[in-house]
């Protein structure tokens, strides 16, 4: 924890701006959170006196209260030229390094004392405990604390044994094994020293009880230059991208790492952005598989470059293919499945358009299969030609006649579905994939049938935070997770629980 000291700037008489001034106190160059929010506070009285405070910008984003120094007027008749600074305000500056560092410190210690009792256990709660080795990993900053929690609670002799250098450590450790023969259990702070510890028991046939403690992630926040991208398909003109980016956004901001959003039209595009990441030093990536065969060589570079890759939506059946370590999404064949179900369920005959707003998108394919896999009906896969025109063209393909029901797979091409089948005065009827406002409002007047969310906003935001996993495992995250996929399962979303999601949507609760 550190303290900034605030001193009020000079003020000239006749020069001080009356009602709120805002500054920025720069940290010291260890805080990787750069600048602290302060405005100045100036109020003149009555008197003719001018009033100096300071109000710092709390995490929640907003004001605190105003601090006052003792000596905080500037009198009316004070002389012109003449400079005064008030006494001292303190500060408090933690930055999110040191509170995230501060809280696993905490639980590190706690940890330590319930090994302590544990050990207490496996020795039978011995009223004469023999002397423990608690061996730092000094590789590890901020470890040494569960040995602390260990000496709080453990009731005998603890010393500790620091180790950095891991093969002259085991040689060191196999001496004491051999000299010391009060020592009686050994615990190691992590994988590399339990290890040693293994080693040396073997070596020196002395099977002590021993413990260690495994780190799969690294629990420190990384420096504020590791680059994390999200990297996705998608049009500005769809609404599922503008809440995927707000959310991966939202989550670097969050999370407190450097993340870079970007969203590309076609799989070229997107390619080479997957490989401007890795050129510029990305330490992570998650990215789309819309188009994987486009996808395919840039993954594979990035891997090659140890850069670890996840993938999030579209690509599900093809992540294991391209190489991505884990892939997150909707269960995309799945969603078409319950779909077809729903159709079922409400009657629906005859031929069923599954509108494929995007031809390439091999996450979109997986939902018409779906349907295809349980709808009673026939499946007719349907595209128009140009985005602009998508409700002209599938009002002129209404027209035909020999459609019953119409499936739209995403929420923008939800709405138009719905303007296409009004405009359109057949008696078909339309369901949709997404969640928007005006999806919301469609389905619970039943003038859409029901819903399937797509969740862009869980999928971005767990793929920036997948990608920090990537960036802080202590493994080869290509070979532990080894194409593991998180796929959401999907669910129908009826007139009222979308009439309740209308509702919540403008009774927002209060945040602290």
């Amino acid at each position: 924890m550190r303290n900034l000291t605030w001193l009020a700037l000079g003020f000239v008489i006749g020069a001080a701006t009356l009602g709120v001034v805002w500054a920025n106190v720069a940290n010291t160059p260890d805080d990787p959170d750069g600048a602290v929010d302060v405005r100045i506070v100036v109020e003149r009285h009555a008197s003719g006196a001018v009033e100096v405070g300071l109000e710092q910008r709390e995490v929640s984003g907003e004001w605190g209260g105003t601090l006052r120094p003792e000596h905080r007027f500037l009198l009316a008749d004070v002389g012109v030229g003449r400079q005064l600074r008030s006494s001292v305000i303190v500060v408090d500056t933690d930055s999110r390094y040191e509170t995230i560092a501060t809280a696993y410190a905490d639980y590190l210690f706690t940890s330590g004392q319930e090994t302590a009792l544990n050990f207490h256990d496996r020795l039978n709660g011995s009223q004469n405990l023999p002397k423990m080795l608690c061996i730092v990993d000094l590789n590890d900053p901020g470890i040494d604390r569960y040995c602390d929690g260990i000496e709080s609670t453990y009731g005998g002799e603890v010393e500790r044994i620091e180790v950095s250098d891991y093969a002259a450590s085991r040689a060191d450790l196999e001496s004491r094994l051999l000299d010391d023969r009060e020592i009686g259990t050994l615990f190691a702070t992590s994988v590399p020293t339990a290890v040693i510890v293994d080693e040396a028991r073997e070596a020196t046939r002395r099977f002590v009880t021993w413990s260690y403690w495994i780190e799969l992630i690294d629990p420190h926040l990384p420096p504020l230059e590791n680059l994390h991208c999200v990297i996705s398909h998608g049009s500005d003109e769809d609404l599922f991208w503008g809440v995927a980016a707000e959310s991966s956004v939202a989550a670097g901001g969050m999370l407190g790492i450097n993340l870079r959003n970007e969203v590309y039209t076609n799989g070229a595009e997107q390619a080479d952005a997957v490989r401007r990441c890795v050129a510029d030093g990305a330490v992570a990536i998650a990215t789309t598989l819309a188009e994987p065969e486009a996808m395919k060589p840039a993954v594979r570079e990035a891997i090659a470059s140890d850069v670890p890759v996840i993938s999030f939506n579209s690509g599900a059946e093809a992540a294991a293919e391209v190489g991505t370590a884990l892939h997150i999404s909707l269960d995309d064949r799945e969603a078409g499945r319950v779909a077809g179900d729903e159709f079922n369920r409400r009657g629906i005959e005859g031929k069923l358009l599954c509108v494929i707003h995007e031809p390439d998108n091999q996450g979109l394919h997986d939902r018409c299969d779906g349907l295809e896999e349980t709808f009673n009906g026939e499946v007719e896969r349907w595209s128009m030609t140009d985005r602009e025109t998508t409700v002209e063209e599938l009002h002129a393909r209404l027209d035909q006649g020999d459609v019953s029901a119409v499936l739209g797979l995403s929420s923008s091409i939800g709405t138009q579905v719905r303007s296409a089948i009004f405009d359109s005065r057949l008696n078909v009827k339309g369901a949709t994939f997404g969640f928007s406002r005006t999806v919301a409002e469609y389905v619970a007047e039943g003038r859409l049938m029901f819903a399937i969310f797509d969740h862009p906003e869980i999928q971005s935001y767990l793929a920036a935070v997948g990608a920090l996993v990537m960036e802080r495992l202590r493994i080869d995250p290509q070979a532990y997770f080894n194409s593991a996929q998180m796929l959401i399962a999907p669910t129908i979303v009826n007139a009222e629980e979308m009439q309740a999601l209308l509702d919540s949507l403008t009774d927002w609760p209060e945040r602290p």
